[in-house]
């Protein structure tokens, strides 16, 4: 009985629990935060790409907006003018034969063939004379166009034909006109006739045709030309004469601008609206232009970028998933090596403890267990063991600062940026491995160098307000561009004050970061949209951004400047001949000449089609320099364009318009000025002034 209950008592305890490893639990967290890293970048990522997709799409199709617009007020407002001019003619006064105004009235058919009708109606709404004779001595007095010219200047919105439908030569699309009406008065101020004309909607169709051939190949986009009642009178197959659908948005004009907009059938499309404006003393008629684009298409590299994103992120978790039990078992390889040297001395064994140095946390615990070995030795050993134990801690904590120094290196050597201490007289006391592979340099030849021998006397003589001020005990963030090994570089610095035991200011930490693929990506989307994408000259919204400052200098420095406002005569005839590639050529030939004709503190932008402005900046004599240069840009237009498919000839119509200090013109009023003048010039014919 005794024996057994011996046998009972000395039977070894069962043995615990198997429980999971260090390393287990390391490998889940490693693969757990890379997965949550992942998430959230491709989470960020893809706010920032669908932001910029959709500012990209909207920006591409309001810009086409603007040339329809621009296009359509200024073509109705040179009619609109045409028609005021022909009514003060001498040949439409009282006096003369129908016959001479007949021929008045074909010969500016001719001009603009697009005219289908021009008729000349007497007072009483008989039409007298009339392009090639039709509805000659008809009765037009309840015509909408003869009431309004009656009244004054009249123009009517787009109509179907009425009395001319079956006169006029039969075409594809039925006729439809938009209506120009002056009243013609005697020498005595009353009424005495009514000029009226039919301009064929086709001018307007050809507009559309030529600003779509290249944006619907690039943009796949549709365009509408939409009146005040919001019917389209210009767009797509099965659209025209129909009410623009647009759910979610009332009064058009109250709408402009471009964003993602739904149209009702089910689908998103980046959208711009852009409402016409009139143009000098055209009034308008309230038409909107409206371009739209799928949102498939709008999104197209965007979700292309997706799935590239969720492609690379699961293969960044599936490295993960791999690498992380690797890394866990290599982490944990110290603390397993202790454990196994302490079940040994439990055991028995008198094997030392492995000092183990991997990093801190399992050195520190080595160095536990050591000293454990060390003190239960010192109890056993004389007065000549206590001193050798002495020497021991001494060399010990010798180690030990040996130790964390080489730890304080590894860590700000695998910081990708720059980590330094600087002086007072901004000598280098401490520099990490960055240093070597950002400029080549040592770190360990670098202490005791001055910022000056690194960077160069220039660069520091720059940054000498942000050194002082860190000097002062204050903390600096700023921004740095240098060049670096031939290559230019951007950089974040962040300067914190080190002070000493007495509180003074001894020098400072320096932390910079390399920002030089974000900045760069910043400075590309600053152009692009600054830029016109065919020529590479400056767009419209950069020669508005930057004619104000100009006109600042111009009343800060007391000089004069000049802008010239610049319009293609014969480009629509290559295009038509030759096809719009040969057209965009030309264009791009233009600007060449153009920036090479001016001075390099001269500005050469693109506005839209075949238009151009130069701003001259600064000119001495006000009247001949804009003619100097007015008259070398004519001549330099003048010389034939070899294209890759034909040799053609152009010229140009070109107005200026002068602006000195403290005369109070705005920068809209300079450009509409230059304008104005550009198209008296071209009706005028007469050469650039």
């Amino acid at each position: 009985m005794g024996e057994m209950q011996d046998m009972i008592s000395t039977a070894p305890p069962a043995p615990p629990a198997r429980r999971r490893g260090l390393a287990y639990w390391i490998a889940i967290a490693l693969a757990w935060a890379v997965l949550v890293a992942v998430v959230v970048l491709l989470f960020l990522v893809e706010r920032f790409a669908e932001r910029h997709a959709t500012r990209t799409a909207t920006a591409a199709l309001a810009q086409i907006g603007w040339q329809m617009r621009d296009q359509l007020d200024r073509g109705m407002a040179y009619r609109y003018e045409e028609l005021r001019i022909l009514s003060g003619l001498q040949d439409m006064q009282p006096g003369r034969v129908p016959e001479q105004r007949r021929a008045v009235l074909e010969r500016v058919q001719q001009s603009f063939p697009l005219y289908a009708w021009i008729g000349y109606a007497r007072r009483d709404g008989r039409v007298e004379a009339a392009t090639g004779g039709l509805l000659e001595g008809q009765e037009v007095s309840k015509r909408p166009w003869f009431q309004g010219g009656v009244q004054g200047a009249f123009v009517g919105d787009v109509h179907p034909a009425l009395l001319l439908e079956k006169l006029l030569p039969q075409q594809q699309e039925p006729w439809r006109f938009v209506d120009v009406a002056m009243p013609v008065r005697d020498a005595d101020g009353g009424l005495h006739a009514v000029l009226g004309a039919h301009l064929s909607w086709e001018w307007a169709r050809d507009l559309q045709r030529n600003l779509l051939s290249q944006a619907e190949s690039v943009y796949q986009a549709q365009l509408f030309v939409v009146d005040a009642k919001r019917t389209v009178l210009l767009g797509p197959a099965g659209t025209e004469g129909k009410p623009l659908d647009l759910p979610a948005v009332g009064e058009l004009r109250a709408a402009a601008g471009a964003a993602m907009r739904d149209w009702g059938d089910g689908q998103h499309y980046a959208t711009a609206i852009v409402p016409t404006m009139g143009q000098d003393n055209y009034p308008g008629l309230g038409w909107v232009v409206v371009v739209r684009q799928a949102e498939q298409v709008a999104f197209a590299d965007y979700h292309q970028l997706q799935r590239e994103m969720a492609i690379g992120g699961m293969a960044v978790c599936l490295l993960a998933a791999l690498c992380a039990p690797l890394a866990a078992r290599r982490l944990t390889r110290p603390l397993h090596r202790l454990t196994q040297a302490v079940g040994a001395r439990a055991a028995g064994q008198a094997d030392p403890i492995p000092l183990q140095t991997a990093y801190r946390e399992v050195e520190l615990l080595s160095r536990a267990l050591t000293d454990a070995d060390a003190r239960e030795a010192r109890d056993r050993a004389e007065l000549e063991q206590v001193n050798a134990g002495l020497e021991a801690r001494i060399q010990e904590r010798t180690a030990q600062i040996s130790a964390s120094q080489a730890q304080l290196h590894t860590i700000t050597d695998n910081i990708p940026a720059l980590v330094a201490d600087v002086d007072r007289t901004l000598r280098y006391r401490f520099a990490n491995r960055a240093y070597l592979d950002w400029f080549g340099k040592d770190p360990d030849e670098l202490i005791g160098e001055t910022m000056e021998s690194l960077y160069g006397e220039a660069a520091v003589r720059l940054w000498q307000p942000e050194l002082a001020r860190v000097l002062q005990g204050e903390r600096v963030q700023f921004e740095r561009s240098m060049v670096v090994r031939g290559q230019r570089q951007h950089s974040m610095a962040i300067y914190l004050p080190y002070r000493d035991t007495q509180g003074q200011i001894d020098g400072f930490h320096a932390l910079v970061f390399d920002t030089t693929a974000s900045k760069e990506l910043e400075l590309r989307l600053e152009n692009e949209a600054t830029r016109d994408a065919l020529t590479g000259l400056p767009n419209r919204r950069l020669l508005q951004r930057n004619l104000p400052a100009a006109l600042a200098r111009s009343e800060r420095q007391g000089h004069s400047l000049a802008l010239l406002f610049l319009d293609l005569n014969g480009f629509k005839a290559v295009n038509d001949t030759h096809g719009h590639e040969a057209g965009d050529e030309l264009l791009r030939q233009v600007g060449q000449r153009l920036v090479a004709a001016v001075r390099v503190t001269d500005t050469v932008a693109r506005l839209a089609g075949d238009e151009y402005v130069v701003l001259l900046e600064p000119v001495s004599d006000p009247l001949a320099d804009p003619a100097a240069v007015a008259a070398k840009i004519d001549a330099t237009i003048a010389t034939p364009f070899v294209l890759e498919t034909a040799t053609v000839q152009v010229s140009v119509s070109i107005g200026s318009a002068v602006y000195q200090p403290r005369c109070g013109t705005s920068a809209d009023e300079l450009l509409s000025g230059a304008d104005s003048a550009m198209y008296a010039a071209k009706r005028s014919g007469r050469k650039p002034i």
